[in-house]
């Protein structure tokens, strides 16, 4: 079986690495215990008689997929009352099968944006209960009360405050500086990999606009003070200019969306200074086109925000905002993102691949570990069967995947 090979070599493939350089033409990948052992030319690198060869010439290789915007949280509907009342032991098995589709599409790696059951998932692909991507969780994200992930209209719904708390599928109800510093310890207590928070609203009604502030200044500087202090990033939903710009004077690790509805952008003086911090920008513009009406097109003001920052130097993330397999089926909607890096944002293919690959892994300070393919990193690899730096629509089809490598374990394998 492939799958329990443990050492073994990939012969003949076309690397591209996630560095953004040029590709390695006839490469010899060495695997060995999970981790890449050699990467070089075949002529650079021999190959013992008693190591198991795959041919995969005419294939090419890059570095495992990264989403840093993903909600697991296995809602069956869209409908958000419904999110609330099913069973939150129903959801929690769903998000296995998300998992598992995320990998099909080459996605070994995803950052959480908020979720009740991201932490317990972890812990059972960790120990090889379940087989699904790695995890950077956060828990449930931040949120102050009827804010964007407390989005049960009080005028239309009835619904106990203490049911609300505790079957809220993405978000943590917190109001002052006070409970805001108890709950990032709390959440802090559950062993994370980061703290999310909604620094602003989403638009899901009319009471929560997506350019409406919802945390104070103080409040937000304790949720970066204690998330500091025991060396965890913050991820900070930001939708508006004024909200990113505090959000970078307080030094988060990164913005998610960065767009305002009031045709505001981006100075050039906020994306200098995201580039100094080394602060991420997740545009996630496939939950952007999902949420548009026939006819509607995003805003003008937020693709030159987004093109400013990329040209001072900001390193964008792929990241897509899916929450719901229903309408934002996951793999797929998630390897959708990467087509519209390159033609909303005019990025190069070969660029859109290192924002998925090397910039997430930076972003979720595992750049040590994953995001490039070199010696000594751990073998999360998708072996693709057409050229994505050619055209990189050929990524969006899963037939298109030939096998998908985490830690040098082939999780997915379509001869």
């Amino acid at each position: 079986m492939v799958e329990s090979v443990q050492t073994y070599a990939l012969i003949g493939a076309t690397v591209i690495d996630g560095h953004g350089g040029a590709p390695l033409n006839d490469a010899v990948i060495l695997v060995d215990n999970g981790a890449i052992k050699e990467v070089g030319g075949r002529e650079s690198i021999k190959v013992g008689d008693d190591i198991t060869k795959f041919d995969v010439e005419d294939h090419f290789i890059l570095p495992g997929l990264i989403d840093a915007h993903v909600h697991m949280v296995g809602v069956g509907s869209p409908k958000l009352l419904d999110n609330i009342v099913e069973s939150n032991y129903l959801q929690a098995m769903r998000t296995v099968v998300e998992a598992g589709k995320l990998l099909e599409y080459g996605f070994t790696t995803i950052r959480s944006a908020g979720s009740r059951y991201d932490i317990f998932l972890k812990r059972a692909i960790e120990e090889g209960t379940v087989i699904g991507p790695r995890i950077l969780t956060c828990g449930l994200a931040l949120c102050r009360s009827r804010g964007h992930g407390d989005y049960i209209r009080r005028d239309i719904y009835e619904i106990p405050e203490d049911f609300l708390k505790d079957n809220l599928p993405k978000a943590l109800l917190v109001d002052g500086v006070d409970e805001v510093r108890k709950a990032v310890r709390q959440i802090i207590g559950q062993n994370v990999d980061h703290i999310k928070v909604w620094a602003t609203g989403g638009g899901a009604s009319e009471k929560e606009r997506a350019t409406d502030m919802h945390f104070t200044r103080d409040e937000l500087e304790v949720i970066v003070e204690e998330a500091r202090m025991v060396g965890l990033p913050v991820m900070c939903h930001a939708e508006s200019v004024e909200s990113v710009k505090l959000a970078v004077e307080l030094g988060v690790r990164s913005i998610e969306h960065a767009d305002d509805d009031n045709g505001f952008e981006l100075d050039d003086e906020t994306c200098r200074k995201m580039v100094e911090k080394n602060i991420f920008l997740t545009p996630t513009l496939a939950i952007f086109y999902f949420d548009l009406e026939e006819g509607e097109d995003i805003l003008p003001s937020w693709v030159r925000s987004l093109k400013r920052a990329r040209k001072h130097g900001v390193k964008m993330l792929l990241g897509t905002d899916t929450w719901a397999d229903s309408v934002t089926p996951y793999g797929k909607f998630n390897i959708s993102e990467i087509k519209l890096l390159v033609d909303v944002l005019d990025m190069k293919p070969i660029e859109a691949i290192t924002a998925a690959t090397k910039h997430g892994a930076e972003a979720c300070g595992i750049d040590d570990k994953v995001g490039t393919i070199e010696k000594g990193k751990l073998a999360d690899l998708l072996v693709v069967k057409k050229d994505p730096v050619a055209d990189i629509e050929v990524l969006l089809d899963k037939d298109n995947v030939r096998y998908v490598i985490k830690g040098g374990r082939f999780v997915v394998n379509h001869p």
